[in-house]
């Protein structure tokens, strides 16, 4: 008998929670990776009164994998219910509170069916949140669309100072069992907050700018000494008339129809001053990559979601080299939005195979530096003469050394160069890309150049996709692509956990 396969699973947040099924249905050995740099909707409040890694997502898989069967499974569906709800997003502040009030005092219709020391176990935290926020009252936090479950997920990282304690309380409560796994793809305790740089030149900065801006009161520009005053007295009549103010991200919208000026040509993390930075994965994601038997990238925003897990350092490398992985399995998306407006099938190919190189060039630029002297002839003479190229690899480097897709297959074909002086820098043109030049001190070798075949085996689309699907051409760079049919309730291309189910477990039995 074939052993079962086992997943880890890159995805976004609650779009893949309707297919998530689909994984458990075929192994409880399931590995979810998820992303902690999402500042929009309730989570915003968060990061701007607590600061610390976005967890709404998390919440959200970890909710959606309370299984309901058992002896005890009433308790369960009442915990489930309790960590799923949210206070309203309309109506008067006061209510909202109470009704807060009554969930954190234990005195809400929520807790009956949870037997007291579950309670007192859950309500701890929420107190030990409340307090953090009543620390903070001059902070004003706006508990309008409150997640319950974010609420208890955060006083429990406040109180272990772990994130993953966090998850694995919010696990053992939940009867969330090994060897089912729902991992942040950064173990931190700080903020992670992402960027995209547009084709057009333009940074936006943080995730709710790039996919779903903040619905603002007023289009109206601020004098920028009232908005320092505004942070100086944050108690002033203006802010106590009208607290959303404090945060644009709260209310958002994820089918705007705001476009980008540009198309984005990549996504990076930031720090708080606006510069690129390098994070690591969490070492947890590439012990399982180098274990697991199959990898799938699940539906979701593409830039938002997908690729923050992807760009981190050592990820590319631990898909590419790993000795245990049979099928890597993008899951196409059914329609597009404001990231991917205009995208193809093989767009999402070319982004996904960019970003797994990419992922693999700071250390292969580390690697470089730290088995070459400062008295390498070359380099040695650029920086003794103060060549650009001497300080050009401590800069966050450009596009050039993207080769994915090949001319004519994607979006990404297009040249990109984002440093003016590209040509000084070592950049050299040929065939409709940028390379490195045989000039450049970073030798070539060490550039990451690999074909998506290496990072994605399979394509699975909806048989009603919106996004054009080139089979020959995909097929051409090595990548079976196999059709499913949608889901036949909804007048929108969506997947069905049930009809997906199958065509993973024949993927996975290498019958495609």
């Amino acid at each position: 008998m074939q052993d079962l396969p086992s997943f880890i699973v890159f995805s976004g947040g609650s779009a893949c929670n309707f297919i998530a099924s689909s994984f458990q249905s075929i192994t409880p050995s399931v590995c979810y990776v998820l992303g902690v740099s999402d500042n929009g909707g309730s989570t915003s409040e968060l990061l701007r009164v607590l600061g610390g890694p976005s967890i709404g997502d998390l919440r959200s898989r970890l909710t959606r994998l309370i299984n309901a069967d058992g002896h005890d499974s009433e308790e369960r569906v009442a915990i489930k219910e309790l960590l799923s709800y949210r206070l309203a997003s309309v109506g008067d502040e006061n209510s909202i509170r109470d009704d807060w009030a009554m969930i954190v005092e234990g005195r809400h219709r929520l807790w009956e069916r949870i037997s007291i020391e579950k309670k007192e176990t859950i309500r701890g935290f929420l107190v030990l949140f409340n307090f953090e926020i009543l620390k903070r009252a001059h902070k004003h936090f706006n508990f309008r669309n409150g997640s319950i479950g974010n609420f208890f997920l955060t006083g429990a990282r406040l109180f272990f100072g772990s994130l993953e304690a966090a998850i694995f309380l919010f696990s053992s409560i939940t009867a969330i069992r090994e060897p089912t796994y729902v991992l942040p793809v950064i173990n931190t305790n700080h903020t992670a907050a992402i960027a995209a740089l547009l084709e057009d030149g333009h940074t936006l900065r943080g995730q709710c700018e790039i996919s779903h801006p903040g619905q603002h009161l007023s289009n109206k520009s601020m004098n920028p000494i009232d908005a320092f005053s505004r942070l100086a007295l944050p108690n002033s009549p203006q802010l106590d008339n009208d607290p959303d103010q404090l945060n644009g991200n709260l209310v958002f919208s994820k089918s705007t129809e705001d476009k980008l000026s540009a198309a984005i040509a990549r996504i990076f993390y930031m720090n708080e001053y606006g510069q690129e930075i390098y994070p690591l994965p969490n070492p947890k994601i590439l012990d399982h990559l180098t274990n697991r038997t199959d990898l799938v990238y699940s539906i979701g925003s593409l830039y938002t979601s997908i690729l923050p897990c992807l760009i981190l350092r050592k990820v590319g490398h631990a898909i590419a080299h790993s000795p245990s992985l049979r099928h890597k399995i993008l899951i196409l998306n059914g329609t597009t939005d404001r990231e991917t407006d205009g995208y193809t099938a093989l767009d999402f190919i070319g982004t996904i195979t960019n970003a797994l190189n990419e992922s693999q060039l700071i250390d292969a630029r580390r690697k470089y530096y730290d088995t070459h002297s400062e008295e390498d002839p070359m380099a040695g003479s650029l920086r003794q003469h103060g060549h650009p190229q001497a300080d050009f690899y401590a800069r966050p480097v450009d596009h050039g050394f993207r080769q994915w897709p090949p001319p004519n297959v994607g979006r990404l074909a297009i040249p990109r160069c984002t440093t003016p002086n590209a040509q000084q820098e070592g950049y050299v043109g040929a065939n409709g890309h940028f390379g490195y030049s045989t000039t450049t001190p970073f030798p070539p070798e060490l550039v990451p150049n690999r074909p998506p075949s290496t990072y994605i085996t399979h394509l699975i689309y909806l048989s009603n996709s919106c996004i054009e699907v080139d089979v020959a051409a995909i097929e051409s760079l090595g990548i079976k692509c196999i059709v499913v049919e949608p889901d036949q309730s909804s007048d929108e291309p969506r997947y069905n956990a049930t009809s997906l189910q199958p065509v993973l477990e024949k993927i996975t039995s290498e019958i495609y």
